[in-house]
C-alpha cells in the first residue's frame, strides 16, 4: 500500500468517497470542492483504521463479545466497551500509517494547531446520524499529540454510547468503519450551529442560528446557553432574537488543548452576532442547502471577521413534506388522518392507497385515489386549507378536530396566522352541493325532533350485514384479476355512500348529548352528567368486549381448557388446535368461531389493511380471555350493569330536575326527547369503522390470493411484497403493464423502515412547520407530564409501556401507557387501572372506552412512551390532566 491509501486531502475527496472517509470527511471534501470556506485538512481513511484494528490480535474475540451486547443492556455495553478501549489504547499505530499522516501534517504546517474529529461510515446519513457518538480533540499541536488523538478517535468507535447506538439502530459493529478528520484549527472568536430549517418547528423557510463566544465546543457540549436568531430565507429578514446569559466560553491554549473562561458582565448579555453577520451566515447556510438539496445542520466559526464552515450534515430529525404539495403559491395546512383514527404508526403503501380510495372527496376525473388525502412520511394527511379559510366551515372543523386532539385547534390557529395562508383563496362550494347539504340538515333535524329511533342500532346492523353480503358477492363473481381489482376499488369508492344512510342519526345523537349536557349544567353538582351516555346498548365495541367476557365464562366449563389458558405459548393458531382436543371444549370452540366470524377482522392498527387481524393472529385475544379467567365469573357483566345503573340514576335525576319551574312541563318533554335520541343514535359512533374493517377483511383475503399468484409468476419476490404497491399499480399489472416491482418494493421497504421510526405531527404545513403548542396546568408539580383529562378520577400505580397489543399484555392494576389505542386494544382495558396516551382527545377511542370502564385517563401526553418507563410508579390525575412520577 502507498500513503494515498491511508490519507486523502480535502481537495481530493468527493461525496462518493464516504466509504473511505466517513460522512463528516465526505461532506468536508464535497464542500471544499464546491468553494465553501472550509479550513484546510485531510482524512485518515478507513483503510488505515482497518489496518490498525487488524494489528490487534485480540479483535476477533472482542468483536464476538460486542455481538453479545443487547440494545438495552447498559452494563454489558460499559463492560465490553471498556475492555476494547483499554486493549486498543495499548496498540501502536502501524509505521506506514504514521509516516503517511506525518507527511500530510508536515505539508500543511507543523506549527499549526489542528482539530481531530472522528468520521464514521454510517454517519450523517438521511435516516441516521452518528453525530456525537465518537470523540473530537481540539487544538492539537505536534506530531506525537496528533498521532495520539487519531488513535483515540479510532478507539472512540467503542464508547458505550456508540456501541448502544449501533445496537439500537441495527448497524453491525464490524460493518461500521472509522475515518479521522484532521482539520486546521480555527481560533474562533465566535462560533455556533446553523440549521437551514427550524429544528423545533420544522419550518423549511426559517434559518435557526445558535451563537456563542469562543470555540463551538461549549455550545455542542451543552455547558453554555447561546444566543438564538431566526431568519426568513425568503426575504432575508431577522424574525427573532433571543439574547442569552452566556457566562462562559472555551478558548484554545497557546501550547495546545483548551481552557474554560468566565465572560465579563458586558459580554454575558451582549449580542454575539451583528445583523450583517446573521444575514451573511444565513445566506451561506442557504447556499450549502442548495448544494445538497436537503436541509443542513452546519457548524461554523468566525476568526478575524472571516466565516468558516467546520462541518455540515443533513438534519435527520425533520418530518418529511415530500407528499404535501401546495397547488398554488399560498401556505396549505394538513391534518394527520392517523391521529383522527388514533393510529400514528407508519402505514404500508397499499394500506395508504386503500384509505385514499375510500375517501369520498377529491376523486376528480375518475381518479382511483383521492387527492384530498396525501401520502407523506408513511402516513395520511388531509388538506384542510379550504375549509379553514371559510368562517362557517372553520368553526365546524375546529370543533370536530378538538374532539380528537385538544391542542390541534391551537396549532391550526397558529398556522392560520401566517400571511402566506391568509393570501390564498377561500372555499367556494358549487351550487350542486346546496341541495345535498339541505337534505342532510333536514335528516338531522328530523332525527332530533320527531323521528322514532327505537331499535336504530339493529336497523343499522342489518344495513351493514346486507352490504357485506353484496361486497362478498361482487368480489367473488369477478372472473379475472383485473375485474376483481376493479370490483374491490368500487367497493372502497362506494363505502361512504352506505355510511351516509345513517350518518345523520349519529350527528343527531351527538347534538342531543351536547344539548343534554348544556341543560344539565345548572345541576352538575347533583347529577353525574358523565354517566348519561354510559352503559348504552348497541355500541359495537362495547358489545364486542362483553362477548369476549362471555367467551371466558364459556371456557370455565372445561377445567382442561382453563389449564391450557395458563400456557398460551407464542402461536395462537397452534394453541387453538390443542384447545379443540380438550375435554368439554366444544361449546367454547363454537362460541370462538362465532366471535371470529363477527369480529375477527378487528385487530391493532386495524385501519391498516396489511396489519394482522384477530382471525390471522389470535394470540393477543386469547391473552385477554386468559386474564378474564383470573377474575370472578360474570364480572364483566356486573361492571357493565353498574354503568347502566349509573346512567339510569343520572337520567332520572335529570328528568326530575327538568320538571322544576313554570316551564318545567316543556323542558322535561325536550329532555325526554333528547335522551331518546342520544341513547338510540350516539351508539353508532363506531359503526362506520366496524363496516370498513369488515370490508378490509374481505378485500385482504382476495389480495393475499393475488399475492401468491404474483409471486408464482415472478412479479413479486414474496407475497408480502404486495403491501408495498398501490391500487393503481395492481391494476396496471393486471392489465399486463410491465412494472419494475422488485426495485420499487426494495426502495419502499427501506422508506417504510425509516418512516416507522418517525413521530408524525398532528398539524403540518406545506412549509414543513409543526406549530409548537403545549398543555398548561398552573399547579402541576415540577417534572410532571401534562395532557388532556378525558376520564375523571385518580389512579396510583405501576405503568406499563405497550406498543403492540398483539405481542404485549397488561397485568391487573397496571396503568396502560400507549402511543394510541383503537378497538384492537380495547381488551387490554379490563386490567387497566388508568390510561395514558400520546395522542387523542375527548372523543377518541381510548377516551370513550376509559369512561365506559370508569378508569382515569389523560391523553395527548407527547412522548409519554419515552418519558415514562415500565415499572415506574405514577399518580395519574384524570381530573386535571397531570401525571406525577413518584
Amino acid at each position: 500500500m502507498n500513503k494515498n491509501d491511508f490519507v486523502l486531502s480535502f481537495n481530493d475527496i468527493r461525496a462518493t468517497d464516504l466509504p473511505l472517509v466517513g460522512g463528516k470527511g465526505a461532506n468536508l471534501g464535497e464542500m471544499t470542492h464546491a468553494g465553501f470556506p472550509i479550513p484546510t485538512g485531510f482524512c485518515v481513511t478507513t483503510v488505515a483504521f482497518k489496518q490498525f484494528i487488524a494489528s490487534c490480535p485480540e479483535m476477533p474475540r472482542l468483536y464476538e463479545l460486542l455481538d453479545t451486547v443487547n440494545s438495552n443492556d447498559l452494563e454489558s455495553a460499559r463492560t465490553v466497551g471498556q475492555t476494547i478501549r483499554q486493549t486498543l489504547l495499548d496498540v501502536s499505530i502501524p509505521q506506514t500509517i504514521a509516516d503517511a499522516v506525518t507527511d500530510c501534517w508536515q505539508h500543511l504546517g507543523v506549527s499549526e494547531a489542528y482539530a481531530v474529529r472522528s468520521s464514521a461510515t454510517a454517519e450523517d446519513l438521511p435516516d441516521a446520524s452518528f453525530a456525537g457518538q465518537q470523540d473530537t480533540y481540539l487544538n492539537i499541536i505536534g506530531q506525537d499529540s496528533l498521532l495520539d488523538a487519531i488513535r483515540r478517535c479510532w478507539v472512540s468507535l467503542f464508547t458505550d454510547r456508540a456501541i448502544l447506538y449501533r445496537c439500537q439502530n441495527g448497524f453491525p459493529h464490524q460493518g461500521v468503519q472509522l475515518s479521522v478528520v484532521v482539520q486546521q484549527m480555527i481560533m474562533a472568536e465566535k462560533s455556533g450551529i446553523l440549521f437551514t430549517a427550524d429544528p423545533l418547528t420544522g419550518h423549511r423557510h426559517t434559518v435557526a442560528i445558535d451563537a456563542s463566544y469562543g470555540l463551538g465546543e461549549a455550545l455542542v457540549s451543552g455547558i453554555v446557553s447561546p444566543d438564538a436568531y431566526h431568519v426568513d430565507k425568503r426575504n432575508q429578514q431577522i424574525i427573532e432574537r433571543q439574547i442569552a446569559d452566556k457566562q462562559i466560553a472555551i478558548y484554545p491554549e497557546k501550547d495546545g488543548g483548551t481552557r474554560q473562561e468566565s465572560l465579563s458582565d458586558a459580554q454575558r448579555t451582549s449580542v454575539v452576532l451583528s445583523d450583517e453577520q446573521i444575514i451573511a451566515l444565513a445566506n451561506l447556510g442557504s447556499q450549502v442547502e442548495a448544494h445538497y438539496g436537503v436541509p443542513q445542520d452546519i457548524e461554523w466559526a468566525i476568526a478575524d471577521d472571516e466565516f468558516y464552515l467546520l462541518q455540515a450534515r443533513p438534519i435527520t430529525s425533520l418530518y418529511p413534506i415530500d407528499g404535501l404539495v401546495s397547488p398554488d403559491d399560498s401556505l396549505h395546512i394538513f391534518a394527520s388522518m392517523g391521529h383522527q383514527q388514533n393510529m400514528t404508526n407508519a402505514m404500508y403503501p397499499l394500506s395508504i392507497s386503500t384509505m385514499q380510495c375510500a375517501v369520498p372527496i377529491g376523486r376528480e376525473h375518475k381518479a382511483i385515489e383521492s387527492s384530498f388525502a396525501h401520502s407523506n412520511g408513511g402516513r395520511l394527511f388531509a388538506d384542510i386549507t379550504m375549509p379553514l379559510r371559510h368562517p362557517i366551515a372553520r368553526r365546524g372543523l375546529l370543533a370536530v378536530i378538538s374532539q380528537f386532539d385538544a391542542l390541534a385547534p391551537q396549532a391550526l390557529k397558529t398556522a392560520m396566522q401566517r400571511l402566506e395562508f391568509q393570501k390564498g383563496k377561500g372555499l367556494h362550494l358549487p351550487f350542486s352541493f346546496i341541495p345535498k347539504i339541505l337534505k342532510m340538515l333536514y335528516r338531522v333535524v328530523s332525527a332530533v325532533i320527531w323521528e322514532d329511533l327505537s331499535g336504530l342500532s339493529t336497523r343499522v346492523n342489518d344495513i351493514m350485514a346486507h352490504h357485506m353480503a353484496e361486497v362478498k358477492a361482487k368480489i367473488k363473481s369477478a372472473r379475472s384479476d383485473e375485474a376483481q381489482i376493479l370490483a374491490m376499488i368500487e367497493v372502497l369508492h362506494t363505502f361512504f355512500g352506505v355510511v351516509f344512510r345513517w350518518a345523520h342519526y349519529f350527528i343527531a345523537g351527538e347534538i342531543a348529548k351536547r344539548a343534554l349536557l348544556k341543560i344539565g349544567h345548572a345541576w352538575e353538582d347533583e347529577i353525574e352528567l358523565d354517566a348519561l351516555d354510559l352503559g348504552l346498548s348497541g355500541n359495537v365495541v362495547v358489545e364486542m368486549n362483553l362477548t369476549i367476557g362471555d367467551l371466558a365464562d364459556v371456557a370455565r366449563r372445561s377445567p382442561e381448557l382453563v389449564t391450557l389458558f395458563d400456557d398460551l405459548g407464542n402461536d395462537g393458531q397452534v394453541w387453538l388446535e390443542q384447545a379443540e382436543k380438550a375435554d368439554n371444549s366444544q361449546a367454547f370452540m363454537r362460541a370462538w368461531e362465532k366471535f371470529i366470524a363477527d369480529y375477527g377482522a378487528r385487530g391493532s392498527s386495524e385501519i391498516d389493511i396489511a396489519m394482522p387481524k384477530w382471525y390471522e393472529e389470535p394470540l393477543s385475544l386469547l391473552q385477554v380471555i386468559a386474564n378474564y379467567l383470573k377474575q370472578e365469573e360474570g364480572n364483566h357483566r356486573k361492571q357493565h350493569k353498574k354503568l347502566v345503573n349509573a346512567r339510569e340514576k343520572a337520567t332520572e335525576q335529570l328528568i326530575h330536575k327538568s320538571k322544576r319551574g313554570v316551564s318545567g312541563w316543556l323542558r322535561v318533554r325536550i329532555v325526554r326527547r333528547l335522551l331518546h335520541v342520544m341513547s338510540e343514535a350516539s351508539v353508532l359512533r363506531e359503526h362506520h369503522k366496524f363496516l370498513i374493517i369488515q370490508i378490509f377483511g374481505t378485500i385482504k383475503e382476495t389480495l393475499k390470493s393475488m399475492a401468491v399468484s404474483l409471486t408464482e409468476n415472478n412479479i413479486l419476490a414474496k407475497p408480502d411484497d404486495i403491501w408495498f404497491l398501490t391500487w393503481t399499480e395492481l391494476l396496471a399489472l393486471a392489465r399486463g403493464d410491465n412494472l419494475n416491482t422488485r426495485d420499487l418494493v426494495t426502495e419502499r421497504r427501506k422508506n417504510f423502515a425509516r418512516y416507522q421510526k418517525m413521530t408524525p405531527p398532528v398539524v403540518l404545513t406545506s412549509d414543513g412547520e409543526t406549530p409548537v403548542v403545549k398543555y398548561q396546568v398552573a399547579d402541576a408539580p415540577e417534572g410532571a407530564l401534562v395532557g388532556q383529562p378525558v376520564s375523571a378520577g385518580i389512579a396510583e400505580g405501576i405503568v406499563r409501556i405497550i406498543h403492540d397489543p398483539q405481542t404485549e399484555t397488561l397485568h391487573a392494576g397496571e396503568i396502560l401507557v400507549a402511543p394510541f389505542t383503537d378497538p384492537g386494544w380495547t381488551p387490554l382495558f379490563i386490567n387497566a387501572s388508568g390510561l395514558i396516551m400520546e395522542v387523542g382527545g375527548i372523543m377518541t377511542h381510548g377516551s370513550v372506552v376509559a369512561r365506559e370502564y370508569s378508569i382515569p385517563a389523560v391523553v395527548g401526553v407527547r412522548s409519554a412512551t419515552t418519558e415514562l418507563k415500565t415499572g415506574q410508579r405514577v399518580r395519574l390525575d384524570g381530573n386535571r390532566g397531570v401525571i406525577e412520577i413518584l
